[in-house]
């Protein structure tokens, strides 16, 4: 499981004519979320969102308890439990309670035996508690039940990253990945445990193998775009344009090489925005004319569009 604690400070460096690039990205990329997801509901601040969601975002707000009993009572009748037991054992865990967790979550294997999902969040408990012998029985008991529960795959994996045995972890959370190649957290510990082994340009040379074919590309791409987009800006906040210009760009190959024609929608709005502060007005407005290709609805980039002479 990858737990990415570090965000990058751009905000507290000592360039602030600069924030503006930063600033307006990340206003965007909230629009468009906000945008895409937010109805009128009287009990969530604009929100409608589904229970899990729901669950997600009183966690995101630090309310962790009202966030628990959320994912209490969706659990009966969820269809792929896994995810729910484990904003339920975070939960538990930013609360201060794995002690009431673990009573919780053994009464409910004692009811629901052959469950891979409560397997699994147990070995979820252990491994927060550090005892990451005992998580890693009980992931292994969670696999045996459903082979595709890439939850405990994963997890499974980053027990063993801790006690240094890397290549058993890549081997597990690969398993993981094949389980569902469309969740990153999977492709963000692969990375992560390559950092760890001192191999970290494995995950590239694998992304560019995944390119020529097969479905895991997307996860590859994705991942490896967030963590230029992370350096991107960190090159920013140092007042490298230049180096910020190179990353951006490499993530917009990225984002083309994986046909995630979205996706390239705020990547060629950082991209004019970043030659626009370069004062490059051309490329600037070639970026902003890009996006607007992609959506014409683009609020942003219309305001940015000069009239051609």
């Amino acid at each position: 499981m990858s737990h990415p604690k570090q965000t990058p400070q751009v905000l507290n460096q000592p360039f602030n004519r600069k924030l503006s690039f930063v600033i307006c990205f990340l206003l965007m990329v909230l629009s468009s979320v906000l945008n895409a997801r937010a109805q009128t509901h009287p009990g969530m601040d604009g929100f409608q969102l589904p229970p899990k969601a729901k669950g997600d975002y009183y966690f995101s707000q630090g309310k962790f308890k009202e966030a628990l009993e959320i994912y209490k009572s969706i659990l009966p009748d969820e269809a792929d439990p896994g995810p729910i037991f484990r904003g339920m054992v975070k939960a538990w865990n930013a609360m201060g309670a794995l002690d009431e967790a673990k009573k919780y979550l053994s009464a409910y294997r004692q009811s629901h035996e052959n469950s891979s999902a409560v397997w699994y969040a147990l070995g979820y408990l252990h491994y927060l508690k550090g005892d990451n012998q005992k998580a890693e029985k009980l992931f292994k008991r969670a696999t045996e039940l459903d082979p595709d529960n890439g939850l405990a795959w994963n997890n499974w994996a980053a027990s063993l990253a801790e006690g240094k045995h890397f290549q058993q972890a890549a081997e597990k959370v690969r398993i993981a990945i094949l389980t569902n190649p469309k969740e990153l957290m999977f492709f963000a510990n692969l990375k992560k445990i390559y950092e760890q082994m001192g191999n970290g340009q494995r995950f590239e040379a694998e992304y560019n193998d995944s390119v020529k074919g097969g479905p895991l590309a997307w996860g590859y791409g994705k991942t490896l775009a967030r963590s230029l987009r992370q350096k991107s800006f960190g090159d920013y906040a140092k007042g490298n344009k230049a180096g910020a210009i190179a990353g951006f760009e490499k993530i917009l190959d990225i984002h083309r090489e994986i046909d995630d024609v979205k996706g390239q929608v705020p990547i060629l709005f950082s991209l004019g925005l970043l030659h626009e502060e370069s004062g490059n007005a051309q490329k600037s407005q070639d970026f902003f004319r890009q996006v607007l290709s992609i959506n014409p609805d683009h609020i942003q980039a219309k305001e940015k569009i000069k009239p051609m002479n």
